[in-house]
């Protein structure tokens, strides 16, 4: 169980050191070796001390020299590879850090002097520096405690690295062919004008026909009653006669309304 406990907190440390930028501070060199290798580290110490102080702990992670000596191998080749390093931004790159910053102790005019410089490691820019000059060694102490925390307060306005955005590619899906439709089948008017026409026509031939039919019952009727030496017996066959008439003239409305419809 404490294993596991101890698993999950190292995992945890690890995510949140993933999400820090880091700043290594360079052991500070002596070109002209005119002071002690105490003096250079506590010199160094005061340069980490202020970027702890200027730096927001959630953002940035500042390097401890155990750190860096960790990358290089040992204490003997940190000491070789930070003399040697021509460029203090690949230096930088060499403890995997963000940004790197050191300090460069000389002599001008028998005096002492100090240049400290920031670069941000990714780009190998030059993000700020400062320089002085001072009779003792506590003169330099004193310009790096008033400059150095202004030049880690330029980290603050860089912004902060952004992991690539991961893009996923789509598969390209098969165009489709859109299918035609099929055509609907037409669909003819329906063709009122003349099917009221021949329905009427229809309607008055059966009409006709009708009224043809009923003349000539009660005509043949009086005609059959009726002798032939009657007065009545010419008129009666006479409205027989006129009954046929009508039918003939039913029939043929009755045929043109047949042929409206077959022909329409």
């Amino acid at each position: 169980m404490k294993k596991q406990v101890l698993f999950l907190l190292f995992l945890a440390l690890a995510a949140y050191a993933q999400m820090q930028e880091r700043i290594a501070i360079i052991n500070t060199l002596d070109d002209y070796d005119s002071i002690s290798v105490a003096e250079l580290t506590y010199l160094t110490d005061r340069l980490r001390e202020a970027a702890v102080n200027v730096l927001p702990a959630e953002r940035f992670g500042v390097m401890t020299t155990e750190s860096i000596v960790a990358f290089l191998g040992s204490v003997e080749n940190t000491v070789k590879v930070c003399k040697e390093a021509s460029c203090l931004a690949e230096l930088g790159r060499e403890v995997n850090a963000d940004y790197v910053a050191q300090g460069r102790v000389g002599r001008f005019n028998d005096e002492f002097t100090i240049k400290v410089e920031l670069y941000n490691v990714k780009t190998g820019n030059l993000m700020g520096s400062f320089t002085g000059q001072s009779k003792d060694v506590a003169g330099l102490l004193s310009l790096i405690e008033n400059r150095a925390q202004d030049l880690f307060k330029k980290m603050l306005a860089e912004p902060k690295a952004k992991p690539p955005a991961i893009v996923v590619e789509k598969p390209e899906t098969a165009k489709m062919e859109p299918v035609p439709a099929k055509p609907e089948p037409e669909v003819k008017p329906f063709p009122r004008t003349s099917f009221w026409v021949a329905l009427g026509l229809d309607l008055a031939g059966a009409a006709i026909v009708g009224v043809g039919y009923a003349i000539s019952s009660e005509a043949y009727d009086r005609y059959s009653k009726a002798g032939q030496t009657s007065e009545y017996y010419d008129s009666a066959w006479k409205d027989v006669d006129a009954g046929k008439k009508f039918y003939i003239i039913g029939g043929v409305l009755l045929a043109a309304g047949i042929g409206v419809h077959i022909w329409f």
